[in-house]
C-alpha cells in the first residue's frame, strides 16, 4: 500500500481529550538556536524523508518570536528533548485562518509510551488559548500511529479528492479507531 498525504480537521477543540504530562516529562518552548534540536528529533523519527534545517526554515520561517510561541519540545526527566510539536495557524486549509497541528515527532527511544497524547492535548490547548476553536493537520496514510492518535482526538478525514478517499478506505482496516469523514 502506498502512503498518501491526507488532511484531517478537528472542528471542536473544546472536545479533545485531556492528558496530563507523565511525571518527569514537560513541554518547553523553542529557544533561539533550537533548529538543531528539532532536526535531530525529526530525523530520528522520520521514516519517509530526511528533514533538515532548510525543511524547518521553509515550513516555519525564521521569526524567532513566532517560533518561541508555537514550537515546543517534550523534555524527559534528564532534561533531554525527546519530542516536538507545533501549534501553528494558517489559512491553507480553506482560506480561513485556522489552528494547525504541525510537525509532531517523538524520538524512537520514547515512542509507544503514550507521550504523543499529552503533547497533542497541550498543543490543542495552546491553539484554544489563541482563540481557535478548530484545528487541521496533514499527515500520511503510511503513518498508522499518527492516524490513530489524531482519530482518537476527534480529527476527521478531509479527503480533497477521490485518491485520498480511496487511501483512507484502504488504510481503515489497519486503524484502531473508525475513520470519521468531514466532507
Amino acid at each position: 500500500m502506498n502512503s498518501v498525504d491526507v488532511w484531517m480537521i478537528q472542528r471542536d477543540l473544546v472536545s479533545v481529550p485531556r492528558f496530563e504530562m507523565p511525571v518527569g516529562f514537560s513541554l518547553r518552548a523553542y529557544r533561539p538556536g533550537d533548529v538543531d534540536v528539532w532536526v535531530r528529533i525529526q530525523q530520528a523519527a522520520e521514516t519517509f524523508f530526511t528533514p533538515t534545517a532548510q525543511t524547518f526554515a521553509d515550513s516555519m520561517g525564521r521569526d524567532e518570536a513566532v517560533l518561541i510561541e508555537r514550537v515546543h519540545f517534550l523534555v524527559d526527566e534528564r532534561g533531554d528533548e525527546v519530542g516536538t510539536i507545533t501549534a501553528w495557524s494558517d489559512a491553507e486549509f480553506d482560506g480561513v485562518d485556522r489552528g494547525r497541528i504541525h510537525w509532531v515527532a517523538l524520538h524512537p527511544n520514547v515512542q509507544g509510551r503514550g507521550l504523543a497524547k499529552p503533547m497533542l492535548a497541550a498543543s490543542c490547548d495552546l491553539l484554544r488559548a489563541r482563540g481557535y476553536d478548530n484545528a487541521w493537520l496533514w499527515t500520511a496514510t503510511g503513518r498508522i500511529a499518527a492516524l490513530n492518535l489524531y482519530l482518537s482526538f476527534g480529527f476527521a478525514a478531509h479527503p480533497r479528492d477521490e485518491r485520498e478517499r480511496a487511501a483512507w478506505q484502504d488504510v481503515a482496516p489497519r486503524l484502531r479507531y473508525p475513520v470519521r469523514w468531514d466532507d
